[in-house]
């Protein structure tokens, strides 16, 4: 149904454009008789015409069209009598180069139409497989680590059971439900943004507690990270906020994971919440090295192959600064990242709080 009004809506566009170019010839050329300036001038212009509609259309038909209506219209106006259609000798020639100017228009037009779109599809093509072989190295390296813990937990577990106690064994065992969980969790909402940015899925945001969602991430982060102090600070009083509590737990627990391993250890990263106007500001701040410069215009970007250094190749995030971008926007947020004037970067969430679902 959609295809077939894109097809009539495209139909009617390349009959308004004919018949306005052809108005305007018309225009054109009366101005060039009350200039004197008529006679095979005329005659170029209205070829012109032709040119002009063969280009911009889609198809021989409208060329085609184009070129018999001026033909005849140069004889209505050009041909003494003025103003009448006299059929003389030279229309069957006026027509045969219109038309033939038309057909080869339409022709090299169309063909070279085809030929960028084919370049086009090889480029896309190309592009969107650079896309996955780094999307996937990214989301491998994300992956590595918590795969790493479980396989070393499990080695530890079967090889030496007999001479560990059960405070080991319980503490191995949490190290593998931990992970095993960030895993899962990973992998759900790397899906869930996949399905965002088809537009084959909607948010259903809920008014959830800030602070929550906040606690739970910085706890989540803290398992990882235990040499980073993550101080979290709000205002007394509770924060409701629309929003899919998993999906922003996510861009919470990357950017905190981000100033974790680009922070010295035992270093404190500040996660604040601010409640302005009709929004909340969350901010991630640490005290880490910074954003390099050449990355500071990009860093949401999509990972591209012609970034010689991305941000999540800079933090380690892999999926990470691309994927909460993705997440901001579907919540019709924003966020942004600037390095502090003393050390370290600060990373701003700010959401509406008007919205919910």
């Amino acid at each position: 149904m959609q295809s077939s009004l894109d097809k009539k809506k495209r139909v009617w566009q390349s009959i308004l454009m004919s018949a306005g170019i052809l108005a305007v010839t018309v225009l054109l050329g009366e101005l060039l008789f009350f200039l004197g300036l008529a006679g095979n001038n005329l005659i170029m212009l209205y070829i012109l015409s032709v040119l002009i509609v063969a280009r911009c259309t889609q198809g021989y038909i409208y060329g085609v069209v184009t070129a018999i209506a001026g033909t005849l219209i140069c004889d209505f106006l050009v041909t003494e009598p003025r103003m009448a259609f006299s059929i003389t000798i030279g229309f069957p020639l006026t027509l045969l180069i219109m038309l033939t100017v038309s057909l080869i228009s339409c022709a090299v037009t169309t063909r070279m139409k085809v030929s960028f779109a084919q370049k086009q599809s090889i480029w896309i093509e190309a592009e969107k497989e650079k896309m996955r072989g780094l999307l996937l190295r990214a989301i491998s390296h994300d992956l590595r680590t918590p795969l790493t813990v479980i396989l070393g937990a499990g080695s530890i577990i079967d090889e030496q059971a007999e001479s560990l106690d059960t405070s080991e064994i319980r503490s191995l065992a949490l190290d593998i439900k931990h992970n095993s969980e960030w895993l899962i969790r990973m992998v759900e909402n790397l899906l869930a943004v996949t399905r965002i940015s088809e537009g084959s899925v909607r948010l259903t945001k809920t008014m959830e507690v800030a602070e929550e969602i906040m606690g739970q991430s910085a706890s989540m982060v803290r398992k990882r990270f235990p040499d980073c102090v993550i101080i979290v600070k709000s205002s007394d009083l509770p924060l409701l906020a629309p929003m899919d509590a998993t999906l922003m737990s996510q861009v919470f627990i990357n950017l905190l994971e981000n100033a974790a391993k680009n922070s010295p250890k035992h270093s404190s990263i500040l996660f604040s919440l601010f409640h302005e106007d009709n929004f909340a500001r969350f901010e991630v701040s640490d005290q880490g090295s910074g954003i390099p410069s050449q990355i500071v215009d990009c860093l949401f970007e999509p990972i591209s192959s012609s970034q010689e250094q991305s941000a999540d190749s800079m933090s380690g995030l892999g999926i990470g600064l691309s994927i909460c971008k993705a997440i901001i926007d579907a919540h019709d947020g924003d966020i942004t990242g600037y390095n502090k004037a003393e050390c370290g970067a600060v990373f701003n969430v700010v959401l509406p709080l008007t919205g919910t679902e």
